[in-house]
C-alpha cells in the first residue's frame, strides 16, 4: 500500500516525514518538492508518477499533504485516506495549518502511527482515536478493555456503554431542488439532492431498520433514486 506520508508547508519545507516501508528513502521527499511544489503552475494533476514512484497529494490552507506509493494502489482509497487525515487534524486542533502542525508535531506522528500499519489504513474514527490518542484538552476516562473493544470491534463509530434516560431518535429529510432553464424556457437540467440526517439518543447497541424506496411513481412518471451514500453503520 503506502510507503510514506509527508506534510509540507507552502515553501516546500518538510514538516512531517513518516516512512512505513523500506522501499523508499527519506530523500524521496526532495523529489516531490522539486517536481511538484516548485512547479506548482505546471502540475495540474493530484497524482504524479516519477519513475516507479507515485505521489498523491492534496492542498489545504498552507499545507501540502502527500502520500507515496511504489505499487499500483487504489487512488480513490489513497485520497480518502488523505482527506481523513485532514479531518483528524481539524478535529484535534480546530484548524490544520503550518502553525498547528509545528505546535503539535508529536501528536501528529502519534496519529499517523495509529491510522497506518505498514502502509495499510486502520481505524480512522475520530471518536475512537480520541480515547487513547489524547491531547491536554482531550482526556480519556474509558477503561483499557473498553478502548480495545471499540478500536478493534465491529462498531468503531459508537461505544457500547451509551445510556440515555429517554430513548428517542430524530430523523430529518433535507432536500434541495436544482433547475437550469434556458432563455426560451426550456428545462436543460433538473435534479433533487437530498439528505436523511438522523440524531440518535438510543441506549446500548439497538438494531434499527429503515426502508428506502429506490423507485417511485409520481403522476405516472418514474423517479429513480441514484448515487446513494450511506454511513458505515
Amino acid at each position: 500500500m503506502l510507503s510514506a506520508v509527508f506534510i509540507y508547508n507552502q515553501k516546500g519545507e518538510v514538516l512531517i516525514s513518516r516512512l512505513y516501508r523500506h522501499d523508499v528513502k527519506r530523500s524521496v521527499a526532495d523529489v516531490f518538492r522539486v517536481h511538484v511544489i516548485a512547479s506548482v503552475g505546471a502540475v495540474r494533476s493530484p497524482v504524479t508518477t516519477l519513475g516507479s514512484t507515485t505521489f498523491f497529494h492534496i492542498r489545504y490552507d498552507n499545507l501540502w499533504i502527500c502520500a507515496v506509493a511504489r505499487h499500483n494502489v487504489n487512488a480513490a482509497l489513497v485520497f480518502e485516506f488523505l482527506y481523513r487525515v485532514l479531518g483528524l487534524g481539524v478535529s484535534y486542533f480546530g484548524r490544520f495549518d503550518e502553525s498547528a502542525v509545528k505546535s503539535n508535531f508529536v501528536l501528529v506522528y502519534e496519529l499517523l502511527d495509529e491510522v497506518l500499519d505498514f502502509g495499510y489504513p486502520q481505524n480512522m474514527e475520530v471518536d475512537t482515536l480520541k480515547l487513547y490518542v489524547t491531547t491536554e484538552s482531550v482526556r480519556s476516562r474509558v477503561e483499557a478493555p473498553q478502548i480495545t473493544m471499540q478500536a478493534t470491534g465491529a462498531t468503531t463509530w459508537r461505544r457500547q456503554d451509551i445510556s440515555y434516560k429517554k430513548n428517542e431518535a430524530f430523523v430529518d429529510v433535507i432536500e434541495a431542488v436544482n433547475l437550469l432553464v434556458s432563455a426560451k424556457g426550456t428545462v436543460l437540467r433538473s435534479d433533487v439532492q437530498g439528505q436523511i440526517v438522523m440524531r440518535s439518543f438510543l441506549s446500548g447497541m439497538p438494531e434499527c431498520k429503515f426502508g428506502l424506496n429506490d423507485k417511485l411513481q409520481m403522476d405516472h412518471a418514474g423517479v429513480d433514486i441514484a448515487d446513494c451514500q450511506f454511513h458505515q453503520c
